[in-house]
């Protein structure tokens, strides 16, 4: 049985007629351009549909309902006309009625299809249904499944019931203007955070009057079904009602979706006794990738829809003399380039290229250009979810103001087209802010021509999206310091990597400079034994040490950013290994002793990879420095000259596999190591985005047993 898709396009004001309905209700014709042989024919067949209001409208309080004499709607080729009206429900709009003009968008037709409708939730539950929140593994309350009779089949059907959570969003009357209303109705939920505040209340002692709109939410997430709102909430009788937004999307609805609720009664309602009623249809997959509950929890972004060609294949519809591209769903919105691209005015031409991007077009318009593949790469954008579903398209990373730019329109996703680029300092800083914090949930994505693969900025560095996992489960990160010349001997940190490998697993994962010598032989073998490896690399071909290409995960520093690379290089890892090197080497084990001294890294050993005894003297300055007391008496002891890997090894597992016993052994104060572990765990997480950080706090028993 073919699937149809329910929901129209977007339809728009065709034409607002004269007041002849009180102040706070407005009269108007709305066309739905170009909508599909199944729903004209559901509707000529008399199928149950609902007019479903803009989310953006109805959550300042403009009700959207067919008007009362409105009839059939009209159906001319391949448009629908209907007729309907507007309320105003919220008192702090004022004439908010007056501001909405010919062509705007103001929702869409559902057709609630009973042969489409889902019978059994509970088939569909944590598989492409996740309601409520969870209290356990495969547990989850805060909703209940009910059963009704479908009044067009007489069968028996399933639907939830849901409970609020125990948080609502504000209207902030002073930020209330013509100019930011007017920027709800005409771009939707995107312009919403400049009126409204989020802000927690206690649901068990809060009620909700007569006359009251509350904006609150639910917590669900839908995969391939569309969940459809009824009206009419829990309790029987009270008279609240949702107002029109009640379309769920099929992959765009995760995590806490916003529910809109009027009180059209006389009797105060408590917020716990709320139940919100939604009901469940089948949908069109256009997914090629199968479902996963993260990623339906979560939305499903850019790197999970498209195969690589199909990245590249976005950037041929750009103009080499643009700035980038917005792409929205269907619409491709260039941005012209400015004379100045530092200037003011190249931030105005962004905010007209947004502007115009929130514009849904009524056909969408597919470049002609390119490989005539786009309709089949549209379909699949389509579930792009929430605040990933607007991308810019660019050939260069933007400036930061543009990011700014873009990121506040709530633009998140940015998708460039660059081989092996360098960054700044503050830039890799902004990404990771952006890209962790909860707020924010930007991605930056970079698509490698030369390679054909598209890497996702993680933690600091760009890997592919898929090795984000093995990322995660690496405990022990080990930083290899030593030559990139031909000169030095690296046998020895080679057999090291190789001996630990195969104790550590997956829980091992390498962090080096990303050039050659050393670095590339630890790389190498790294990639031999499928052990994450990320290079913290710098601009020195001048210096012949060109960066590595082949690390699972990598970021490169400007020119003259070295400290800034190595302050990266120090906080990714947590256990370092110094071999033979020379001037630059003995900088990083200066720099690894005062992260330890300073708390700012967890208390380890440092191990030298010595055969030859070229740090002998290195470590007599630590204990003398430790003598005159000019240094902690701990920081020495932390120092392990071995002369083979087998004995680095040995040290490294004792350390690992009973932490507390190798610091009590070696007369390291309990004080200096609980400081360390709160310190360098709380800078991980501010620095790079990481909660979940190894700070030797408790025994592998893996390896002690």
């Amino acid at each position: 049985m073919q699937i149809f898709q329910i929901i129209s396009p977007d339809g728009y004001i065709a034409e607002l007629h004269e007041q002849k309905e009180p102040n706070d209700i407005l009269g108007a014709r709305f066309c739905f351009p170009f909508v599909s042989d199944y729903i004209r024919g559901a509707i000529q067949e008399k199928k149950p549909y609902i007019f479903s209001g803009r989310s953006g409208n109805a959550q300042i309080g403009i009700k959207t309902d067919l008007a009362d004499d409105g009839g059939t709607p009209v159906i001319e080729g391949s448009d629908i006309f209907v007729e309907a009206r507007l309320q105003n429900l919220n008192l702090l709009l004022g004439n908010a009625l007056d501001l909405f003009k010919k062509g705007d968008e103001i929702g869409r037709l559902v057709v609630m299809d009973p042969e489409l409708r889902i019978s059994d939730v509970r088939h569909y539950l944590h598989k492409r249904l996740f309601v409520g929140k969870k209290t356990g593994k495969g547990y989850y309350e805060g909703f209940d499944i009910c059963q009704e009779t479908d009044p067009a089949t007489g069968h028996t059907c399933d639907y939830i019931a849901m409970e609020l959570e125990p948080y609502q969003y504000c209207f902030e009357p002073h930020a209330m203007t013509t100019s930011s209303i007017n920027a709800v109705i005409k771009k939707g939920r995107s312009a919403l955070h400049s009126i409204r505040s989020r802000m927690s209340f206690d649901i068990d002692n809060t009620w909700l009057k007569p006359g009251d709109l509350f904006v609150g939410a639910i917590k669900i997430s839908l995969g391939d079904i569309y969940g459809i709102i009824d009206v009419q909430t829990d309790p029987q009788g009270a008279q609240i009602a949702h107002l029109p937004a009640r379309v769920l999307d099929p992959f765009r609805t995760f995590r806490d979706r916003q529910v809109e609720l009027f009180h059209f009664g006389t009797e105060p309602v408590a917020l716990k006794h709320i139940r919100v009623k939604i009901r469940f249809y089948r949908a069109k997959n256009p997914l090629t990738v199968p479902l996963e509950k993260t990623k339906v929890k979560d939305g499903y972004r850019l790197s999970d829809l498209l195969t690589n060609a199909e990245i590249a294949n976005l950037f041929s519809v750009m103009d080499d003399g643009s700035l980038g591209l917005i792409l929205n769903k269907a619409n491709f919105i260039p941005i012209p380039k400015a004379l100045d691209p530092f200037g003011q005015a190249q931030l105005e031409i962004i905010r007209n290229a947004i502007l115009e991007s929130t514009y849904r077009k009524n056909t969408p318009l597919v470049p002609e250009r390119g490989n005539g593949k786009f309709k089949n790469t549209l379909d699949k954008l389509s579930v792009l979810g929430g605040v990933n579903s607007r991308v810019f398209i660019g050939r260069a990373f933007p400036d930061l103001a543009v990011v700014d730019a873009l990121k506040t329109s709530g633009l998140r996703t940015f998708l460039i087209q660059m081989n092996n680029p360098s960054f700044a300092d503050d830039y890799v800083k902004k990404m990771i802010r952006l890209t962790h914090s909860d707020h924010s949930g930007c991605e930056f994505l970079r698509y490698d021509s030369d390679t054909d693969k598209l890497y996702s900025f993680y933690h600091g560095c760009f890997m592919e999206p898929d090795d984000k996992e093995r990322f995660d489960r690496v405990r022990y990160w080990f930083a290899f310091y030593g030559s990139h010349t031909n000169e030095a001997d690296n046998r020895l940190t080679i057999d090291l990597i190789s001996r630990l490998a195969l104790q550590l697993g997956y829980e091992m994962g390498i962090v080096h400079g990303g050039g050659p010598g050393l670095m590339k032989e630890a790389n190498d073998l790294a990639r031999q034994h499928n052990i994450m490896s990320v290079g913290i690399a710098i601009d020195l071909e001048g210096e012949h040490q060109a960066p590595l290409t082949t690390c699972d995960g990598l970021i490169k520093y400007n020119e003259g950013l070295r400290l800034a690379r190595q302050d990266h290089l120090q906080k990714l890892s947590n256990l370092p290994v110094v071999n033979t090197g020379g001037y630059g080497s003995a900088e990083e084990l200066a720099i690894t002793i005062t992260s330890m001294k300073l708390h700012e890294n967890a208390l380890a050993p440092i191990i030298l990879l010595d055969p030859d005894n070229l740090w002998e003297h290195a470590q007599k300055q630590t204990w003398k420095i430790a003598a005159k007391k000019y240094g902690p008496a701990f920081a020495p002891r932390l120092i392990q000259s071995c002369s083979t890997a087998e004995e680095a090894v040995k040290i490294l597992l004792a350390f690992i596999g009973n932490p507390d016993q190798w610091y009590q052994a070696h007369k390291i104060p309990k004080e200096n190591v609980d400081r360390a572990r709160v310190k360098s765990a709380r800078i991980r997480q501010q620095a790079l985005g990481q909660t979940k950080v190894e700070t030797f706090d408790m025994p592998n028993f893996r390896l002690t047993q």
